[in-house]
């Protein structure tokens, strides 16, 4: 039932809203078929991204893909985390860090560990529109303790103009969504896995 849902809203709902009535165009995002397990990293700037993504998935296993949010955030109540899991798919996690014990890593180990795949926005927050921050230390150990897992980087041109920041009034706007090839790391060191990440991103930004 969990499959049904998410296959409406974001293959019928979302995909036909965001490229005909919004005007998002997408790029590659065929080339996903092909990948039965990755961690998809785009940049960030608007709560519009997840869904331009999500509505690239493709349907017969977008159930077994998980948007990660901010539990601070997104699951202040009852409700709210009722909505990301079931309509969203969202996997939640802590950035506050509240039970010393419990690493938000170690959360999306597990999820990969079970054959899911990920979103993540590597900045760790929605950062100024048009402009890409330093990546997290969160990738790097998601990278290195999954090096088998592909990495695809994904970039969203201007998706944020129709969702800016602190706005709820959605507006029509000519934006895309790119997504690359499976990123080959030249090592697992921390410092060339972000660097590696960064620049994959803004290749398909220059592209």
């Amino acid at each position: 039932m969990k499959k049904i849902i998410l296959i409406f809203i974001y293959t019928f709902f979302w995909r036909n809203f965001l490229r005909i009535l919004i005007g998002l165009r997408y790029y590659n995002n065929k080339s996903l078929k092909n990948i039965k397990q990755f961690i998809l990293i785009a940049n960030h700037n608007s709560h519009m991204d997840t869904m331009a993504i999500m509505s690239a998935i493709p349907s017969r296993f977008i159930h077994r893909v998980h948007p990660i949010a901010a539990r601070d955030f997104f699951g202040n109540n009852l409700f709210q985390r009722i909505l990301m899991r079931y309509l969203v798919n969202a996997t939640l996690i802590r950035r506050d860090r509240e039970d010393p014990n419990r690493d938000p890593i170690d959360d999306m180990n597990k999820m990969l560990s079970k054959k899911r795949s990920l979103i993540l926005f590597p900045e760790g927050t929605r950062g100024i529109p048009g402009l890409m921050s330093s990546f997290k230390a969160g990738l790097g150990y998601l990278v290195q303790n999954n090096p088998e897992i592909d990495v695809i980087p994904v970039y969203l041109n201007d998706v944020y103009k129709t969702l800016p920041k602190g706005k709820k009034l959605i507006l029509p706007n000519n934006c895309s969504i790119t997504f690359g090839e499976p990123i080959k790391f030249k090592s697992f060191e921390m410092a060339d896995i972000l660097d590696t990440a960064e620049k994959a991103i803004l290749k398909l930004k220059n592209n």
